[in-house]
């Protein structure tokens, strides 16, 4: 875990957002006196929170109560899946006749919209298991779902387009109906899987419990044991049998406690129907714990334990075996294979696309580039990428100068270097675009974080500790800090540290649903012009 220190000699974990940077920190930029001059800082990300980390301390929080949040594995269970395809096909049929009856007075063929839906029902389900969330214990919430429904249902509209480009299939299909389907399924699809995931949650949680009975036991002063209760309750369950004990009692009196509770749970489970025994284990010291399993392995039901909160944020996490040995994933890298091969399918094929779209556009500019002033079109410049391996960027010659060595100095405000047309192209982000050359090469990514001149990466490397970890992702065109407002030229430390927090953040948690996200506020970004010059 990465932390970050200020002056004031605090300390806070890497997750967390730091307090603010102290006066050392808005020195301006002086390259020959900066490892000198400034304190070492640590930085570390400023957190949303609907983007918080999905480590092992934010699972140890207990997680907010909703009646919208449901555990991942409902998500993908056989009933939701039965009920996505129904709702996917009957949404497919109703748009496409209610579309052949406001522009044809038709019905239309339903038997084409049946195929349609179903083939959009599969893609669908195969998509949501591909970039939903992993681990099937783990809580979602509505926004979550909302999200996640929305980015699947544009990623299956475009494998769908795809799929019937591939196979000449386009004139069996009405492109004009598909449309239609699309446009009203994005809302509907979202607040489908908003609410209906909770209510089957409940369906298949009572119909597995509803004529159960169990018994829970725990610690007399736990005061999470009363909240399992209600837990229970809330899943359609009969009201529980409660017995408590002395859990912290003295040594001498501990077997006595122990056969006390042994016979109370005897006689209980004898009373009652079939249902499972629950052992809060919070307060329980370890040894104790393990009595009380072996004074009830003679009963016919099955045992669980509540683990605290501590152990449930290790259970909640992905487990894998390393030898004899047991151990879990307390942090994820932030892609998986699938993910990245999917990440950089989407690079390429963006890319290439706007590359050969805007050939004429680039044609046009740079013949007033070349009129404005003398020099090349492109400007070459060589920055560090993915694990600091060096490459050669592109960008549009925006400056009478190139720099490209050991000094490199930013550009400010009404800089005197920049030519005429060069401040239109950098005002809107134009220059940029040749790095879709880059992004096509693979030495760089449509979302990631934006390559530094290696003279500053110098500089921020000896002032900045963790800055490095920025590259361990790929750069980008675009980035979690730009869309953010941290764009443009960093004239004190203070600026600079700021961006690498949310670059630091990104590359930790970077995912195709953030990615998604970063890309569409990109396009509101470049029309705010916010520190664009």
């Amino acid at each position: 875990m990465g932390w970050f220190e200020v002056e004031s000699g605090g300390s806070q974990p890497f997750e967390h957002a730091p307090p603010r940077a102290g006066k050392a920190l808005r020195a301006p930029l002086a390259p020959a006196t900066m490892s000198s001059a400034v304190k070492i800082v640590r930085p570390g990300p400023r957190l949303k929170p609907r983007m918080a980390a999905t480590s092992a301390e934010d699972h140890a929080k207990p997680p907010r109560r909703s009646r919208h949040r449901v555990a991942n594995r409902y998500l993908h269970s056989p009933l939701q899946t039965c009920a996505d395809t129904v709702f996917i096909g009957l949404l497919s049929v109703a748009t496409g006749v209610a579309y052949h009856q406001e522009f044809f007075n038709v019905t239309g063929p339903v038997g084409s919209f049946v195929y349609t839906g179903a083939i959009v029902a599969v893609l669908f389900a195969g998509i949501a298991r591909l970039v939903g969330p992993r681990h099937a214990a783990a809580l979602t919430g509505g926004f979550d779902r909302l999200r996640d429904a929305a980015l699947v249902w544009n990623l299956t509209f475009g494998a769908l387009v795809l799929l019937l480009f591939s196979l000449k299939a386009g004139q069996q299909f009405s492109r004009g109906a598909i449309f239609f389907f699309y446009l009203a399924g994005l809302p509907a699809i979202g607040i489908w899987r908003v609410f209906l995931p909770p209510a089957v949650a409940r369906v298949l949680r009572k119909a597995g419990t509803a004529a159960r009975e169990c018994i829970v036991i725990g610690d007399g002063e736990d005061n999470t044991l009363d909240e399992f209760v209600s837990e229970l309750a809330e899943e359609g369950r009969p009201v529980p049998t409660v017995i408590k004990f002395r859990a912290r009692c003295l040594r001498t009196a501990w077997n006595e406690e122990r056969e006390r509770l042994i016979a109370r749970t005897i006689a209980a489970a004898r009373a009652l129907r079939h249902g499972e025994i629950y052992i809060c284990a919070t307060g329980v010291p370890a040894d104790r714990l393990a009595s009380i399993q072996r004074g009830l392995t003679l009963l016919p039901r099955a045992i669980y334990v509540v683990p605290d909160a501590e152990t449930s944020s290790l259970l909640r996490c992905k487990p894998s075996n390393v030898g004899s040995h047991l151990a879990v994933e307390v942090r994820s890298e932030p892609f998986d294979p699938v993910q990245r091969a999917i990440k950089r399918l989407i690079d390429v094929t963006v890319a290439s696309l706007a590359i050969v779209l805007l050939a004429p556009f680039f044609c046009a500019v740079a013949l007033a580039i070349r009129v404005d002033s003398p020099g090349p079109v492109i400007f070459r410049q060589t920055r560090n990428g993915f694990r600091g391996k060096p490459f050669r960027i592109f960008k549009l010659r925006s400056m009478k100068v190139q720099e490209d060595g050991a000094a490199v100095r930013q550009v400010s405000r009404d800089d005197s270097r920049v030519t005429r047309v060069g401040r239109f192209l950098r005002k809107t982000s134009i220059d940029e675009l040749p790095q879709l050359l880059n992004v096509l090469i693979g030495q760089m990514s449509l979302v990631g974080p934006r390559p530094h001149a290696q003279a500053h990466d110098d500089i921020y490397a000896r002032t900045i500790e963790n800055y490095e970890v920025r590259q361990h992702v790929k750069p980008g065109l675009t980035g979690w800090a730009q869309v953010n407002g941290l764009r443009g030229e960093t004239a004190t430390l203070d600026l600079m540290y700021k961006r690498i927090e949310y670059d630091l953040w990104y590359a930790v948690h970077a995912s195709l649903l953030l990615d998604a996200e970063i890309l569409a506020r990109t396009v509101f970004e470049v029309a705010r012009q916010r520190n664009a010059y």
